[in-house]
C-alpha cells in the first residue's frame, strides 16, 4: 500500500474544493486564463512580490511512496490501442486533459512542451501520456482535434475510451471529473511522474496561472523530478530560467509557394473586419499566437514597438497577429485580451487553423515575414527581441 494514500486523496479533494469555492462566482471553476498585462503596462512590483505570486499559484507537489501505478488499456488520438505498462523503461509524465478545455489544459500542454524542449535528446526516454478527463467528449476525434489545435499532436499519447473505462482510470488516480452545467467540465488537473519501473514517484496540480514565472517554475519542478529517474542518468542541466521557446527553431516552410489569405479580424479599438495578407498588399509580419501562451504575451511589447515603428516608416512591414481562435474560449475573450494589452495591430482569427497549417506552424509564438505577393521571406519560431526582429525585416525588404 502507498504510504499516505488517504492523505493524498484528501489533499487532492481539498485542493479541488478550495478552487471550486474561489471560482463559484466566475463560471463555476472554468479555470479561466488570467490576462497578465505585460510589466511595461502594469504597475511595477518588487521581485519578492513576484516570488510571492508564484509561491501562491504553484502547487509544490507531493512525493509518493512508490506504489505501482495502476495500469489501463485505452485508445490514443490516432486510434491505436495502448496501455500504461507499455511505457516501462521510460519515465512517464501522466496528465489528465479535458478534450474540450480552453483554460487550464492548454497551460498544462504548454508546461509539458517546455519540459520536452528542455530534455533535449533525452526526451526519447520520457513518455508524455494524457488521459481524457471529459466524460461527454470521449471520441478519438475529440482527443485528436484537441492535440492538433494545441500543437501537441505528435508529442504524446492522449488516451480515451468509454465513459466507464475513463471513470475507472480517474478513480485509480484520485481524479474527479464533474459536469457542472451543459458542456462545462470540472476536473482535477493532476500531473503524475512515474518511474521507468512503473512506480508512482510524484504528483502535483497544474496551475491555472499563465504568467511566465509560473510556467517556468512548473517546468523546473517537473524537470527536477524527471531527470534523476531517466535511465542512464544523462547529464541534463536544469535551467534556472526557462528557455524562451516552446519548441526548437526551424527554417520553416518553403518560400516558393504563394500563401495569401483573408480572415476575419479584430481591428485596434475592437471593431470586427476582414484582413487580407499578400495579394498585392505591403510586406507583413505575421505573429502566430494564443492568449493562453505566456511566451506570446511576453513578446507583445516587441510587436507593439515594431508596429509603431512601421506606422512612422511607410513601406516597412506592419504587424498582423494570427490568433489560434480554435483554442480560445470565445472571440470576445480575444478582443478583451487585445484591448487590455492595447495592441495597435489587427488580430486575424484563424478559427480552423487553416492559415497556421498553411504556414507550417507547430509551436508558438511563430513569426513569418510575408512579401506583398504572399511568399514567405523569413521565418522564426520562439521569442525574439525588437532589434533582431527589425534587423531581419530590413535585411529582407530593405531598410
Amino acid at each position: 500500500m502507498r504510504k499516505g494514500t488517504g492523505q493524498l486523496r484528501q489533499w487532492i479533494f481539498a485542493t479541488l474544493a478550495v478552487v471550486l469555492v474561489l471560482g463559484a462566482g466566475v463560471g463555476m471553476w472554468r479555470l479561466s486564463t488570467h490576462l497578465h498585462v505585460n510589466p511595461k503596462y502594469a504597475t511595477p512590483v518588487q521581485t519578492n512580490s513576484i516570488s510571492n505570486i508564484v509561491a501562491a499559484s504553484v502547487d509544490p507537489g507531493t512525493q509518493l511512496s512508490g506504489k505501482v501505478a495502476p495500469n489501463f488499456h485505452l485508445t490514443d488520438q490516432f486510434g491505436n490501442s495502448g496501455s500504461l505498462s507499455s511505457f516501462r523503461g521510460k519515465v512517464v509524465i501522466l496528465s489528465f486533459i479535458d478534450s474540450k478545455c480552453t483554460t487550464v489544459c492548454p497551460l498544462t500542454a504548454a508546461v509539458l512542451q517546455n519540459v520536452r524542449y528542455d530534455l533535449g535528446k533525452s526526451a526519447s526516454k520520457v513518455a508524455f501520456v494524457a488521459v481524457n478527463a471529459n466524460q461527454n467528449a470521449t471520441s478519438v476525434k475529440d482527443t485528436y482535434t484537441w492535440s492538433k489545435e494545441h500543437h501537441v499532436l505528435h508529442m504524446w499519447h492522449y488516451f480515451t475510451g468509454s465513459r466507464s473505462q475513463l471513470q475507472k482510470v480517474w478513480n485509480a488516480y484520485y481524479v474527479q471529473s464533474v459536469v457542472l452545467n451543459g458542456t462545462n467540465i470540472q476536473h482535477t488537473p493532476a500531473v503524475y511522474v512515474i518511474g521507468p519501473d512503473g512506480h508512482e514517484r510524484w504528483i502535483y496540480l497544474n496551475s491555472d496561472q499563465s504568467s511566465t514565472p509560473v510556467i517556468g517554475t512548473e517546468v523546473r519542478m517537473i524537470m527536477k523530478q524527471v531527470v534523476p529517474l531517466i535511465p542512464g542518468h544523462p547529464n541534463i542541466a536544469i535551467p534556472s530560467v526557462r528557455k524562451l521557446a516552446y519548441l526548437p527553431g526551424k527554417f520553416g516552410p518553403s518560400g516558393a509557394a504563394q500563401r495569401s489569405f483573408t480572415l476575419p479580424d479584430i481591428q485596434p479599438g475592437g471593431t470586427m473586419s476582414q484582413i487580407t495578407v499578400g495579394a498585392g498588399n505591403k510586406p507583413t509580419l505575421l505573429e502566430f499566437f494564443a492568449t493562453w501562451c505566456p511566451d506570446c504575451e511576453e513578446e507583445m511589447p516587441t510587436l507593439i514597438q515594431l508596429q509603431r515603428w512601421s506606422q512612422k516608416h511607410p513601406g516597412f512591414a506592419g504587424v498582423v497577429g494570427i490568433d489560434l481562435r480554435g483554442s480560445e474560449s470565445s472571440t470576445e475573450h480575444v478582443k478583451s485580451y487585445a484591448q487590455k494589452l492595447r495592441l495597435p495591430f489587427p488580430i486575424a482569427l484563424d478559427s480552423k487553423d487553416s492559415v497556421a497549417n498553411m504556414y507550417g506552424v507547430n509551436g508558438i509564438p511563430t513569426q513569418a515575414l510575408v512579401s506583398a505577393s504572399g511568399h514567405i521571406m523569413w521565418y522564426h519560431q520562439g521569442l525574439i527581441g525588437f532589434n533582431q526582429l527589425k534587423s531581419q525585416i530590413e535585411q529582407h525588404i530593405g531598410a
